[in-house]
């Protein structure tokens, strides 16, 4: 079964996300969210900056695992519904 799910979320992350993100929403929410970040770590020493990156990485795998545990939980709901 988990390998239907990774399989499952691979697929919803490759192919059906990008349609949700089409909103004025998240376009106002990540505007020149890069150029922020370039401006920002360029006020940042090399350690700081390796600091900084270090813990991005780690809230990042935080949050995949969050998203795939919001995947899987909908997805039981989705099949909960179905059997209704």
């Amino acid at each position: 079964m988990e390998g239907f799910l990774d399989a499952l979320y691979e697929y919803a992350q490759e192919q059906r996300i990008a349609p949700y993100l089409e909103t004025w929403e998240y376009r106002r929410a990540t505007y020149d969210l890069e150029a922020e970040w370039r401006a920002f770590r360029s006020t940042l020493t090399a350690e700081q900056d390796r600091d900084l990156t270090a813990l991005l990485a780690r809230e990042r795998n935080a949050e995949e695992l969050e998203k795939e545990a919001v995947f899987c939980c909908g997805l039981s709901m989705g099949i909960g519904l179905g059997r209704l």
